[in-house]
């Protein structure tokens, strides 16, 4: 599907590079002038014992070695303005942010997370995704 939206990679410049098609491009652009407008939030709620900040790297790295995307940085074309690249990177490590809550809070507490992040632009040189993991605090 997305195939449509990309032109073949000929301004790349290193085999673990590929230029983001016109669509992308144009979704890039609109993203950095309105900040939050294209972010995506998926939550996983897990019932369990406590989870390692390590325990979630790991997870992490295996789902980067399957997708691409998540080992990608993003990145300016300095050919072309307004136009991006994405290169991968097999040594990236995603940002993984901690953030106590309380017990009773695990409803609504990501919900008002999100209202304060959710207008971060997309850096460029950092990898696409972060994580935050939620745990309660003995507090």
């Amino acid at each position: 599907m997305f195939s449509r939206c990309r032109k073949p990679d000929e301004s790349a410049d290193k085999k673990n590079q590929r230029q983001m098609g016109s669509l992308e491009n144009a979704y890039m652009k609109g993203s950095q002038k309105f900040p939050g407008a294209a972010k995506i939030c998926e939550v996983l709620h897990l019932e369990g014992p406590y989870i390692s900040r390590e325990t979630l790297s790991r997870a992490i790295g295996k789902l980067q070695q399957r997708y691409p995307t998540l080992r990608s940085r993003l990145q300016r074309n300095p050919r072309k303005e307004h136009s991006y690249f994405l290169e991968e990177d097999n040594t990236l490590e995603l940002k993984i942010i901690e953030i106590p809550r309380k017990r009773c809070d695990h409803q609504t507490f990501w919900k008002q997370e999100w209202r304060n992040r959710e207008k971060a632009t997309t850096p460029i040189g950092e990898g696409l995704a972060e994580f935050w993991l939620l745990q309660v605090y003995s507090g």
